[in-house]
């Protein structure tokens, strides 16, 4: 067996390192972002994408930084026993289902190794990985109910991995059914429109349990629209839009079920989770969660079109949601009113800002729920922990971002009561992860 990562922008960045071709070494471990680690025989170590543990590689060019040797190309020379046959043809071009050649048990087990590395190199949080609760479905096969594909010359695919070279499948071997037809679809459509693709960089497909899908076109620049007969073509089988305005003007909006009372309304474009059912598995754990800490009130920042807020408010709890996307606020706030929430409480404002000013008129929530983006809290973490009366929960897809914000918190006199992992994106290196901490007893008296 031989694997040769084709190379991408990183090869383009460093041509150095021929004097380490032709060497050999034993990949050890996995690592944060789903980098593989080995070392030289002089104690270097060396970061392979694409590697497993277990396999021996062999040095075709890298780049060389501050000790660090990043393998650009190499060569599997005796695969790891660790390795399965993937179930997609092309995962070794396509940049998304980088672990499909683990199994599903070696995959969590990867997974929980990793978070809780990433916690104790960047966090200094110990914690063994046999104590988180891991959720996940059952069937691992089309959980993808959103996908982001990339248009090049009028053809639509993924990127490769580490590269912009686009791979085409005819099916996506993550996709769900209904993704997989409005795929087809749609590039049955951009071959008779020749052309009408090559204002847009990318667009995103999601299909929503209520039958219907959306595809959200993102323009180059300068940004421009869709012709009049293109779109109607397109909304034959679509929900459309090129732009926030078009989406928030669409005649219907997608609605996905968050739990047996409440559901959520997602215009074109607007974020939602990939992975449904382990969304919800997400959601229910918050809801109980809050129950069993006897949570009064809530504020959920980063709150998009209200994923944990519309749970929270269908169990009767006051709250405030914050985000600073306006369509997402919305959406939000329609969904709430034709479910006969309370839909004042939903802010279009940045969340650092918006907690600054609650902040200092000595605001309290009984609980704080955070759902960054990959970046984590950037911004803003000191004053959205002050508002916290009693308990702050975390949800991040990044192990890392997640360990820098939790060390932060930790520091401030937050303490550590819980970490659960969710598996939202199998047969892939990524992770969310779900951390409940107590507040400080100055800001728990003070409440």
């Amino acid at each position: 067996m031989a694997q040769v990562p084709r190379p991408g922008r990183r090869a383009e960045a460093s041509a150095g390192g021929s004097s380490l071709a032709g060497t050999q070494l034993l990949v050890e471990k996995l690592i944060p972002e789903g980098n593989a680690l080995g070392r030289l025989a002089d104690g270097r170590v060396v970061i392979a994408q694409g590697a497993m543990p277990g396999d021996r590689i062999e040095l075709v060019r890298v780049s060389q930084q501050k000790g660090l040797v990043r393998a650009l190309e190499f060569r599997v020379t005796e695969p790891s026993g660790l390795r399965v046959t993937p179930r997609c043809p092309v995962v070794q071009d396509c940049g998304g289902c980088d672990w499909m050649v683990l199994s599903r048990e070696q995959q969590r087990a990867s997974k929980l190794s990793m978070l809780c590395e990433a916690l104790l190199r960047t966090g200094k949080i110990e914690i063994d990985p046999a104590t988180i609760e891991f959720f996940s479905d059952a069937t691992p096969g089309g959980y993808r109910s959103r996908v982001r594909l990339q248009v090049v010359e009028g053809r639509i695919g993924f990127h490769g991995r580490g590269s912009h070279v686009l791979v085409e499948p005819e099916h996506c071997a993550v996709s769900s059914a209904a993704l997989n037809v409005a795929l087809t679809q749609l590039r049955a459509w951009a071959r008779l429109r020749k052309g009408a693709l090559d204002a847009f960089a990318s667009v995103e497909l999601r299909a929503a349990p209520d039958g219907t899908c959306s595809a959200y076109f993102e323009p180059r620049d300068p940004p421009r629209s869709m012709l009049p007969a293109e779109l109607a073509e397109l909304r034959r089988h679509f929900l459309v839009a090129t732009s926030p305005e078009e989406a928030a003007a669409a005649a219907t909006w997608q609605r996905f079920e968050l739990t047996q009372d409440a559901y959520l309304l997602a215009p074109p474009g607007c974020f939602t989770q990939v992975h449904w059912q382990v969304n919800r598995m997400l959601i229910e754990r918050v809801r109980a969660g809050a129950r069993r800490r006897g949570v009064q009130s809530f504020l959920d920042a980063y709150a998009g079109c209200g994923n944990f807020a519309l749970p929270l408010l269908a169990l009767g709890l006051p709250g405030v949601a914050v985000e600073s996307n306006a369509l997402a606020i919305l959406a939000a706030r329609e969904a709430a009113r034709r479910q006969t929430l309370p839909s004042d409480g939903f802010v279009c404002a940045d969340s650092a800002h918006w907690a600054r000013e609650q902040s200092e008129r000595g605001r309290r929530f009984d609980l704080v729920l955070l759902d960054p983006p990959r970046a984590g809290v950037k911004q803003g973490l000191s004053e959205l922990a002050a508002l916290a009366g009693e308990w702050l929960v975390m949800c991040s897809c990044n192990p890392v971002t997640l360990a820098r914000d939790l060390r932060s918190l930790l520091d401030r006199g937050f303490e550590l009561d819980s970490v659960e992992a969710f598996d939202m994106f199998p047969e892939t290196h990524h992770i969310e992860t779900l951390a409940w901490l107590r507040a400080p007893p100055v800001q728990r008296r003070e409440r």
